[in-house]
């Protein structure tokens, strides 16, 4: 769906056809499955996160502005729904669960995977692991959503030369941990981040 058919859907939800609120949920469910799960590591916690900002975000409904696309913002509910699960879990629990969530996910028989190219090799997604919810979110939905900087200017409600700088720096950050973490030493870790 584009964005103009979600809005006149979200049109229809707020005038009292809240049977079109499925529509929603049927074409933004799978991005945003995907986004939690690479927030959270974790296929139970994202399915569950999902639910859960479907859920905010219908009871929020009558303060969406179409400032923002309404795309962006179900991924500001699910930042923030993410962040949250994350703050409240322990440390050393989350990390765990992100060491063995691909390992975990390909293990289930029966369900259904998505697309492999829609996950991150484990060094990357090491890499990922370690860093904040909030440089995550932004690599997620630059890379993954394919967001552009003016996009997530308005999203984040600040310049977009600002998020390119922030990116760049996270893009960096990665490098230098997956080199870390396949047996690099930190003159390749400095080097990797030039």
């Amino acid at each position: 769906m584009d964005r103009n058919e979600i809005e006149q859907v979200v049109k229809e939800v707020r005038a009292g056809d809240i049977d079109q609120f499925g529509i929603i949920i049927d074409a933004m469910q799978r991005q945003l499955f995907v986004y939690c799960y690479h927030m959270l590591g974790h296929r139970q916690e994202a399915e569950d996160a999902v639910q859960e900002v479907f859920l905010k975000a219908y009871e929020q409904l009558d303060s969406y502005r179409q400032t923002v696309s309404f795309s962006a913002w179900l991924y500001r509910i699910a930042y923030h729904h993410c962040v949250n699960v994350l703050n409240r879990a322990k440390r050393g629990r989350i990390l765990t669960l992100l060491r063995a969530g691909m390992q975990t996910f390909s293990k289930h028989e029966g369900e259904k995977k998505v697309e492999d190219t829609e996950y991150v090799s484990t060094p990357l997604h090491m890499a990922v692991s370690k860093l904040s919810a909030s440089e995550r979110n932004l690599l997620i939905l630059r890379v993954v959503e394919e967001y552009s900087y003016d996009e997530l200017a308005a999203l984040f409600d600040t310049k977009p030369a600002t998020l390119r700088k922030q990116y760049e720096r996270i893009v960096k950050k990665c490098k230098s941990y997956m080199l870390v973490s396949e047996g690099g030493d930190s003159h390749d870790t400095i080097s990797a981040t030039r």
